[in-house]
This record gives structure tokens, C-alpha cells and sequence, in this order.
């Protein structure tokens, strides 16, 4: 029988062996020689060779041999420290003298040993100092480089790489540091404004720096009576209203007063609280709002800011801001809604020294004054003298008057 393979025509017997040695041949020497078979690179055997020093005997053809690892030195050793020292030094005395060769127009242009013609000129053509001073900075390093030969500018600029590395690393750390130290400043130092934002119109902490130094004692404080007797051509309503006043000063909580039912552009009053004021700090304020009362009762306006929080996740879970975030913006939203809930008619906002000048005019009338007929009553009289008449925003008139009260 016959099988055909290759294109070659095989027969049984000898002929078979004969023939598949000549294809097998050819195909063993080219695997011998990729897979670097030391026969067949050098069929008469190894030549003595000299590689690093290490005289390796030579190896005739046939002899069988055993490999065993020799370790050698296969690049040659680097620069003494001293040398290493005195090439960091050239380098960093080039880069110095490049670096001064650029600031010489400014250094000029700011000294008095340099005339106004060159100071003019440098200032009209600094883009040609600019081009030649690379161009001399660029001569210089190249010299450095050429002359010492463990000098490499491959070298140079991946150190350059990793200097700016560490600078970019360590500046961001300090950004950061810098960054929240400053965040915290602005949020200090905007933290009234920010409450007013969120509505409310009072302290939300009572602390402040000045109870640490005075070591949280009230000695520094005063008592003042706040009185009120009435507000007219505050803003009009689409109908009568039921107004009350609430009364913020400084860490004092919020006083309100009763109240009154059926008005319209006036409001009659004759009301007093007594607040702490500290007369030497100037950042404190007093103010009174006259606002309308509304139908939504103080426990609606608890819950709103829950409410908020819970519309804001609900809405949230189709934006990309998720359900946290959007439940934070409706807490806010909700804190907001309800510290604005009773909308303000009028409002007056005094400063430390305005408030220190009231009392200082209220001196002034308490010494013209009768003694008042019972000791639990006013020291003073229900009418407009005894009173200040002040402007209230956005419009309307109110009377008050500010005076000391006596320790008992």
C-alpha cells in the first residue's frame, strides 16, 4: 500500500525509516539551534575565554560538562563619595548661577547701581535676555554634562522628575492643611450669616470666646430693661392681623410678647424684658421683629425639618446627589422653612454703642423724673417723651427706651 504525506510517496519497510529520519533531521537541528545548544553553536567545542576577569578553561567537543553558578562583577564600580560630592556641587552651582542670570533684570530694575538708559532698555527687550540667557544657562549645563562622565542627563532629569515629586506631594499636604485651617476661619468667621441662612435668629451656641477668658464669669454682664410702648405705620396686611414682638439679644434666649389681635398699620405695646448685655463688647446686637402670628402651631414647625430630610432622600434617589445627599439639603430646607415660619412684618436691628447711647440719654431723663408712686410699678411713665422714636425696616416707627436696672 501507499500513503501519500508531505507530497512524498512512502512504502513499507526500509523506505519508511529512511524517510521520515530526513524530515525528522532538518527539524531537530533548528529546534537544537533556537533553544542555544552549546553543540550546536560550537560543534568543536568551547574556546578558553576571559569575561570579567575569570579565565574559563576550554572545553573540547564531547566532553561532558556541569554547570555551576560564578558570581562576578558585570559593571564597573561607581563614583568615590568625594567625587560623588563635587559633581552634586557643580550641578547645583550651574543651576544657582542660571537661576541668577534670569533674575538679573529684576535685580537691576529694583537697585540704584544701575542707570535708567539700561533699566529701559532691559524692560523693552526682555524677550531677547530671556532667549539668550536660555541659551547660555543651556551652554553651560552641556559643558557640565560633557565633562563629567558620571554626569547624565537622563539622570538630571528624572531627578529633576522626583524634586518636583516631593514638592508637588508636600505642597498639597500643606494646601490641605492651609485649606481646612481656612475653612474653619471663614466658618467662624461667617457663622452668623450662615445661621441667619438656615433662619434662625438667635445663637445656636451660647459659648464664645470672651466666657473662656473671663472664666465664664457673669460679672461682666449688666442687666437692662427693654421697654416698648407702641410701632405705627408698620407695612399693611390684606386684613387685620394678630402681631407680637420677639425680642434676640446675645446669648439671652428670645422673649416674646402676648399677642394682639385686630391689627392693622399700629401696634400699642407698653411691654418690658430684662436682658444681660456686656456694654464692652461691640459685636453684640439687639434685635426686635414685629412678625404675624401664624396658624401653623410651634410642633408642625418641629417636624419640618424631619419632613425635609425625608423628601430630600426620596427626591434624591434620582439625582446624582443620592439619598444621603438629598437628604441633607431637605434638612436644611427644612430648618430653614421653619424658622421662617411667621412671616415679619417690621424689624429693627441696634448695635453695642447705639444701645450704650439709649442708655446713656435714659440717665439723662431718669434725673428729671419723679420717683415712680409704687416700688412694683414702672419708673416711668406710659407716653411718647419718655420714649425713643426709632426707624424700623423695611418701614414704621417704634418707641422704646433702654435703661439700667439697679442691682438689689
Amino acid at each position: 500500500p501507499r500513503h501519500i504525506m508531505g507530497g512524498f510517496n512512502i512504502q513499507d519497510g526500509a523506505a519508511d525509516a529512511s524517510v521520515l529520519q530526513s524530515l525528522a533531521t532538518p527539524m531537530w537541528q533548528a529546534i537544537s539551534s533556537n533553544l542555544g545548544n552549546s553543540t550546536e553553536l560550537s560543534p568543536g567545542g568551547v574556546p578558553e575565554r576571559n569575561i570579567g576577569g575569570f579565565l574559563f578553561p576550554a572545553i573540547p567537543a564531547g566532553v561532558p560538562t556541569t554547570v555551576i553558578p560564578v558570581v562576578f562583577l558585570v559593571t564597573t564600580a561607581g563614583p568615590s563619595a568625594k567625587t560623588k560630592v563635587i559633581e552634586e556641587g557643580e550641578v547645583l552651582a550651574v543651576f544657582g548661577l542660571a537661576i541668577l542670570i534670569w533674575m538679573i533684570p529684576s535685580l537691576l530694575a529694583n537697585t540704584r547701581f544701575c542707570c535708567r538708559c539700561c533699566q529701559r532698555c532691559l524692560s523693552k527687550r526682555l524677550g531677547w535676555y530671556f532667549c539668550l540667557g536660555m541659551i547660555v544657562n543651556l551652554s553651560m549645563l552641556s559643558m557640565v554634562i560633557a565633562s563629567e562622565p558620571e554626569i547624565k542627563a537622563n539622570d538630571l532629569f528624572f531627578q529633576l522628575v522626583e524634586v518636583v515629586e516631593v514638592v508637588s506631594d508636600k505642597l498639597q499636604e500643606v494646601l490641605m492643611q492651609v485649606g481646612a485651617i481656612v475653612g474653619l476661619f471663614m466658618l467662624y468667621s461667617f457663622r452668623k450669616r450662615l445661621i441667619a441662612l438656615l433662619g434662625f435668629d438667635s445663637q445656636l451656641v451660647k459659648l464664645e470666646l470672651r466666657d473662656f477668658l473671663t472664666c465664664f464669669s457673669m460679672t461682666r454682664f449688666k442687666t437692662v430693661e427693654v421697654s416698648l410702648l407702641k410701632a405705627s405705620d408698620l407695612p399693611c396686611g390684606y386684613g387685620s392681623r394678630a402681631l407680637f414682638v420677639r425680642v434676640v439679644m446675645g446669648c439671652n434666649e428670645p422673649l416674646h410678647s402676648r399677642p394682639r389681635d385686630g391689627c392693622m398699620t399700629s401696634l400699642n405695646l407698653r411691654e418690658r424684658w430684662q436682658l444681660n448685655f456686656d456694654p464692652e463688647d461691640v459685636s453684640q446686637t439687639l434685635s426686635i421683629a414685629i412678625k404675624e402670628q401664624e396658624v401653623v402651631g410651634a410642633a408642625v414647625a418641629q417636624l419640618a425639618p424631619a419632613a425635609g430630610a425625608i423628601a430630600g432622600a426620596l427626591a434624591g434617589l434620582m439625582t446624582p446627589a443620592g439619598p444621603q445627599g438629598g437628604a441633607a439639603l431637605g434638612a436644611i430646607a427644612g430648618i430653614g422653612t421653619a424658622n421662617s415660619l411667621g412671616p415679619e412684618v417690621a424689624r429693627l436691628d441696634m448695635s453695642a454703642a447705639f444701645i450704650n447711647s439709649l442708655r446713656e440719654k435714659t440717665k439723662q431723663m431718669q434725673k428729671e423724673e419723679p420717683p415712680p408712686s409704687m416700688a412694683t410699678g414702672p419708673s416711668f411713665a406710659w407716653r411718647e417723651e419718655n420714649f425713643v422714636k426709632v426707624d424700623l425696616v423695611p418701614q414704621g416707627y417704634l418707641w422704646l427706651r433702654i435703661s439700667d436696672v439697679q442691682a438689689a
